[in-house]
């Protein structure tokens, strides 16, 4: 392998391991975006089953 050939593969290995690097914090974000997002679907979640519970109690209006 002659220098051209070897400086390309550093280069590579380099830019490879900088994307590795990248997507793993991209993917430690997202990790924690998802959990924050699923604590707020269980939050909204639970208050519409509360709004649903109260329109079954509610009085209905009769129909003339």
């Amino acid at each position: 392998m002659g220098p051209k050939n070897s400086s390309s593969v550093e280069r590579l290995l380099a830019e490879t391991q900088d994307l590795v690097t990248r997507l793993l914090r991209e993917n430690r974000a997202l990790k924690v975006q998802n959990s924050r997002l699923s604590a707020e679907l269980a939050r909204v979640s639970k208050g519409w089953e509360q709004i649903k519970a109260l329109a079954r109690q509610a009085p209905r209006a009769r129909r003339r």
